[in-house]
């Protein structure tokens, strides 16, 4: 961008969603408030990136305890297991979070995905989410290239939290599969990008500009264009689960 452009805007679906949950009695986006607290600040003047992982774990763990997930992983697994499987959750949750302030790298993109995946998650039954996809709307219109204002990592990082929330919060292990496969583009993108960098012997946690979405971007394709086939990808995700079941989905995902 050639023109300044304020960050830190995704405040305001921040606190219209948590309001909004409060008001019906949802508690997973409040969970996700101490996070987008230090994003904001973040925004504002830095935060270092050890205390911004520590509240990331803070935050899934809230998550963890008051989810059904819990109770349902202590049905199948116990002892060493339990811890292990709680373990891998955790750093797979924290990595989610990370992915989505990885995408939210050009106009309208992540918040254009993450309504998509919400809005499936409402045919799901996770209606608590509307006042959450009703903010986030609100704030595409300003966040459409060009855009007018980025979200920041308080809204990125709210949004991972978010989604991660409500996988844990299924009421089984297939929905919460289904759930996690919704965000096959994200997490492909962001995992072969991983990948692809420590087999070129690249330092994975400097900075860097080889997304995907940043690729295309790159080789001519626009804000907008990048955006629209990333929503398609989850439009196809959707519908294949929708009309297919968790099959479909796999295949689809694959």
């Amino acid at each position: 961008h050639k023109i300044p452009t304020p960050s830190g805007g995704g405040i305001s679906f921040v606190m219209l969603g948590v309001l909004g949950n409060l008001l019906i009695g949802n508690f997973i986006p409040i969970y996700c408030l101490p996070l987008a607290s230090i994003g904001f600040l973040d925004d504002i003047r830095g935060i270092p990136a050890v205390l911004r992982y520590f509240f990331q774990v803070l935050t899934v763990l809230a998550l963890i305890i008051f989810s059904s997930f819990r109770e349902i992983a202590s049905i199948y697994f116990s002892g060493p297991i339990y811890a292990f499987i709680f373990i891998i959750v955790l750093i797979l949750s924290t990595g989610i979070i990370n992915f989505c302030n990885f995408i939210d790298g050009i106009d309208g993109l992540l918040i254009s995905c993450m309504v998509s995946v919400f809005v499936t998650f409402i045919i799901m039954g996770d209606i608590s989410l509307l006042p959450i996809i009703g903010a986030c709307l609100g704030f595409l219109i300003w966040n459409w290239h060009p855009a007018k204002i980025f979200m920041g990592d308080v809204g990125s990082t709210f949004l991972g939290a978010v989604y991660v929330g409500y996988v844990l919060d299924s009421t089984d292990f297939s929905t919460a599969i289904a759930k996690l496969l919704l965000l096959t583009p994200i997490l492909a993108d962001c995992i072969f990008c991983i990948l692809r960098r420590l087999i070129n012997g690249q330092n994975i946690f400097a900075a860097h500009k080889l997304h995907l979405y940043q690729r295309l971007n790159q080789a001519g394709w626009s804000h907008s264009e990048v955006t629209i086939i990333y929503c398609s990808s989850f439009l196809v995700l959707s519908l294949s689960y929708i009309f297919l079941g968790l099959a479909g989905l796999i295949l689809s995902s694959i």
